[in-house]
């Protein structure tokens, strides 16, 4: 079981409120025992028994976000793990998660 930090930007259209509303019924669905903080905009705190890019992709896949506008940021934070979906700079990402 990990704890996972789940950060998001969904892109203001008219299919804004549908993407956001199906992304956080997906991150519900998927939190362990259906426990969550989330507190702050776009950001949730979950556990999870799947790894960072799995629950990445199943919170993606089965969600209505769509990769070329939203951004979608899944980091294990017991594990100094993460995966991600739309993000424009993943390489200064990856520099930042590989520091130790």
């Amino acid at each position: 079981m990990a704890v996972f930090a789940i950060s998001f930007r969904i892109h203001e259209d008219s299919t804004y409120e549908a993407r956001y509303e199906s992304l956080v019924q997906q991150i519900k669905d998927e939190a362990k025992n259906g426990d969550t903080w989330e507190e702050t905009t776009s950001f949730f705190l979950i556990e999870s028994d799947k790894s960072s890019k799995s629950l990445c992709d199943a919170l993606y896949m089965d969600s209505k976000i769509q990769e070329s506008k939203d951004i979608l940021l899944v980091i294990n934070l017991s594990a100094k793990a993460y995966a991600q979906r739309g993000v424009q700079y993943p390489y200064s990402l990856d520099a930042l998660m590989q520091k130790r």
